[in-house]
């Protein structure tokens, strides 16, 4: 008797654990977003840029060193390039929104 009461302990435990586990593994991971928009401000001393998303909602994003600069050369080199249309991919962390990437669109000639 005491080992199939161990056996059914068991088994619910068992089954609890798949039950909850994936619900945690999918808070932990946020959700990447992007936002397409014009470059206003670059500020490297807080490390943040700032859009002007499609729709005129203005956004600030936090970059690291690990964020990823594409069609231009680093984050602080986008300080000269206001006006740019860029997008800007990143994940809520708390109230912030931080870059993991920003693609700086050429204007075509």
């Amino acid at each position: 008797m005491w080992t199939r009461n161990r056996l059914v302990v068991a088994a619910i435990a068992v089954l609890l654990v798949s039950w909850v586990a994936p619900s945690f593994a999918q808070q932990a991971v946020p959700k990447a977003e992007v936002a397409t928009g014009e470059l206003v401000r670059v500020d490297t001393s807080a490390k943040t840029i700032s859009i002007r998303a499609e729709g005129g909602n203005a956004m600030v994003f936090a970059y690291t060193d690990a964020t990823k600069v594409t069609g231009g050369e680093n984050v602080a080199g986008l300080a000269s390039m206001a006006g740019t249309s860029v997008s800007v991919h990143y994940t809520k962390q708390g109230q912030n929104n931080v870059a993991s990437e920003i693609e700086v669109r050429k204007k075509a000639s």
